[in-house]
């Protein structure tokens, strides 16, 4: 039992780091549009999402499938069965990855010329090609670490790699860059400029998961002597077939591969369906603002939320694995409040404050970016709400649901896309309410079959209208704070004073509605302070 919680927890700080990783993500793509530009972030957007796609299909959630494939066998003492797994998986995965790279090379100008109408995009995807075979490399050797019993691997590497990249997508964003300008100017095209830049980000990228697989590799040979010890050591039964390795691999990974793969769609759809409007360059650096801009905003914002969230997903589910169902209703009840909480006021913040932002992040193209905060913000409580829920279900037996529920968004997001672009005064924010469109469907249904399962009858009062009250108080703070503040101290000091003293006065109004109640202090990450808060207060 100990040594379950201990796993446990090792899990939840890996997933922790991994949400680290994705922040550095977006913040590296943000650094990125500053090198290249609003349209050179389109060119790169364009490029990275064909890229993505492909890898999906190629190796979504390989390393997590043949991680708990060698960790059954490790466990039973079958050492030599699952070294011959994981050679299989290897040589399997180096093929299909390698086929994956070829096609995206082959490919690129189809791609990005035909399907994504952006022709500054075709160097940048060859560039990127290379990626989808280090991947999946690096993605069987972190499988193996992880058949091993260690996460810090996959959590080191993931750091790692974010950290290369922006280093290199300085360096050769910078050469490129400039190269590109003295290619604009001798051929009088701006798009030159961007497009280079991109491609230096792109081999940044390319390079950077090239030095990830030879950091994982040094570590792979340095625990090669263990492992030869356990294979002399360990039981000696039938060596698994090349066919039997392909087929259990891929049977782990069917309906996660499926549901991350729906998922992510509407991303490059959207994009797609947007760029057969055919609006030119102007389009285009509206996307880049889309991209580089709104989605990081939102998506740190979210993310920062996820993070709390994990250690309480994972006590919830570790509760109903013991058949203690109150105790499960009571950690997610508590898990719905606290990401309610977090994320209301992250999205009330992100909208009052969108003039600041859009000044400070995005200061040649501000009211497009204003527009697209104050539209879209509140993506992020959706965001928050449908990770920690659909987690819960897959964790619990539920991916079918989670599948279905993800279809159906997919759907509603597509006819919303195609209602909304054909409605002239829209623009890019169609991408905007159609996402949230989708998405407030797909989080209605995730809702709806996780309050069944767990025979939930929410408190309404408690979980949203509280803390909607007090973000909306704080979010009338801040905006003062912008008016008086904004003109003579400028955007990031504005900013700045409007966090501190609007969640000053967020967390001192939900303390003094007596929001928490005492058996969610003692679930939720922080618990402990915000009783310490109360008794300072006299309201606990």
């Amino acid at each position: 039992m100990i040594e379950g919680q201990r796993m446990n927890q090792v899990e939840v700080k890996s997933r922790q780091l991994q949400a680290v990783s994705m922040i550095l993500t977006l913040l590296t793509f943000a650094v990125a549009a500053k090198l290249t530009g609003y349209n050179g972030a389109a060119y790169l957007a364009a490029a990275l999402e064909a890229v993505t796609a492909v890898w999906i299909v190629v190796g979504g959630n390989l390393g997590d499938s043949l991680g708990r494939l060698l960790r059954v066998r490790n466990s039973r003492g079958q050492h030599k069965n699952a070294d011959r797994l994981r050679r299989n998986a290897m040589i399997f995965q180096m093929a299909f990855g390698l086929a994956g790279s070829l096609l995206l090379l082959a490919g690129a100008g189809w791609i990005t010329e035909s399907v994504f109408r952006l022709r500054y995009s075709t160097f940048v995807l060859m560039v990127l090609s290379p990626v989808i075979f280090l991947r999946s490399v690096s993605a069987v050797l972190l499988g193996y670490f992880q058949g091993e019993g260690t996460q810090l691997p996959t959590a080191v590497s993931g750091i790692l790699r974010q950290v290369f990249i922006l280093g290199f997508s300085l360096l050769f964003g910078r050469l490129l860059g400039n190269y590109g300008e003295k290619v604009s100017r001798l051929l009088v095209q701006e798009n030159f400029t961007s497009m280079y830049g991109g491609v230096g980000v792109g081999i940044a990228v390319s390079v950077s998961e090239l030095f990830v697989v030879i950091f994982l590799y040094l570590i792979y040979r340095g625990s090669r002597r263990d492992r030869e010890k356990y294979q002399q050591e360990g039981m000696r039964v039938a060596a698994v077939s090349f066919a039997d390795s392909i087929r259990l691999l891929w049977s782990g990974r069917g309906l996660h591969w499926l549901t991350e793969f729906l998922l992510f769609l509407p991303i490059p759809l959207g994009f797609v369906f947007f760029q057969k409007r055919g609006q030119g360059d102007a389009a285009v650096s509206e996307y880049g603002i889309y991209a580089a801009m709104y989605w990081v905003l939102c998506g740190v914002c979210a993310s920062l939320v996820i993070m709390l969230l994990l250690p309480v997903s994972a006590r919830t589910a570790a509760c109903l694995r013991k058949d203690e169902q109150r105790f499960a209703r009571t950690a997610f009840q508590s898990g719905i409040h606290l990401g309610l909480v977090h994320a209301l006021f992250a999205s009330v913040f992100l909208t009052v404050m969108a003039p600041q932002l859009a000044g400070l992040f995005s200061p040649g193209m501000p009211d497009p970016a204003r527009r697209l905060l104050q539209g879209g913000s509140f993506t992020v409580v959706l965001l928050v709400m449908i990770f920690y829920i659909g987690r819960l279900l897959i964790m619990t037996g539920g991916k079918l649901l989670v599948l279905g529920a993800v279809g159906i968004s997919d759907v509603v997001y597509v006819i919303a896309v195609t209602v909304l672009l054909n409605t002239e005064k829209t623009g890019i924010l169609s991408l905007v309410y159609a996402g949230i469109a989708g998405q407030a469907i797909l989080l209605i249904l995730l809702g709806a079959f996780c309050f069944r399962q767990l025979r939930i009858q929410p408190d309404w009062l408690q979980l949203i209208l509280k803390p909607a009250g007090a973000a909306a108080g704080a979010g009338l703070l801040c905006a003062l704070i912008a008016k008086l503040f904004t003109p003579h101290l400028g955007n990031g000091v504005t900013l700045l004073a409007a966090l501190f003293v609007g969640g000053a006065l967020y967390w001192i109004v939900l303390l003094l509605i007596r929001d928490f109640r005492e058996q969610e202090l003692d679930i939720i990450p922080g618990g402990r302070l915000i009783r310490s808060l109360g008794q300072l207060l006299h309201v606990c």
